[in-house]
């Protein structure tokens, strides 16, 4: 895809790497539709992207919310008239607790966000892609969706299915010119990352060398990759 002048919905953008894969994108001239549940977070870095001469707009967003999914694509859709790229990052986690332990509202709120967000979103961007003939999903996994961990059972089992449900879709897409893969990333310094270990660890993934992953899919992996995830581990 020649993304200069495309425009790219990515959620989770106030921080971590939403944040970087936004910057990543707007420095290509891609226009970004920032979105998130913090006003703030997105403020600071719809000001970053200003500041290179890139193009972004703000819209909060609670992924786990249908109406608000439906709304939100509508109204990027109504302010740029396309919607090429999606980038389903926003994600959460739950550190420390054993699978067996897991509580339903632990679970739902893990599922909802990480799984259901994903599909929200898809479901949400589909039309407007298809009316455009083209288009690109990139959905954040994990690790943990291809190794399983026993201290965040939700956590994995999410990201498995965001693997399942990125192959699942990506099939049912062939012949409408629209490409679904994904990133499985290993620890990532984030805030995400570091409210766990504060003092991080030197062999971890950059959010930037994610937002290089996204720009190398979008503009470089051959047309015929979809369905596929690339492992950083």
């Amino acid at each position: 895809m020649k993304i200069e002048n495309k425009v790219a919905l990515i959620t989770g953008a106030g921080r971590g790497m939403g944040r970087a894969i936004a910057l990543g994108l707007g420095k290509k001239e891609v226009k970004i539709a920032l979105t998130g549940r913090r006003q703030e977070l997105l403020n600071k870095v719809a000001k970053e992207i200003k500041e290179f001469g890139g193009s972004s707009k703000t819209f909060l967003l609670d992924v786990t919310d249908n109406e608000q999914a439906e709304a939100v694509t509508k109204e990027v859709f109504g302010e740029w008239g396309s919607i090429d790229i999606l980038v389903n990052n926003a994600g959460v986690i739950l550190y420390d607790t054993p699978v067996w332990e897991t509580t339903l509202e632990d679970w739902n709120f893990i599922m909802d966000t990480n799984l259901k967000g994903t599909f929200l979103l898809c479901k949400a961007v589909l039309p407007y892609m298809m009316k455009g003939g083209e288009g690109y999903i990139i959905n954040i996994g994990s690790s943990s969706g291809k190794e399983p961990d026993d201290e965040y059972g939700p956590y994995t089992a999410s990201k498995w299915g965001v693997v399942g449900y990125t192959a699942s879709l990506a099939k049912s897409l062939v012949g409408h010119g629209i490409i679904v893969n994904g990133i499985n990333p290993t620890w990532v310094d984030t805030d995400m990352a570091r409210n766990y270990i504060p003092e991080g660890d030197s062999e971890w993934v950059t959010p930037d060398e994610i937002s290089d992953t996204v720009i190398y899919l979008l503009t470089k992996a051959p047309k015929a990759m979809t369905g596929k995830f690339i492992d950083i581990f």
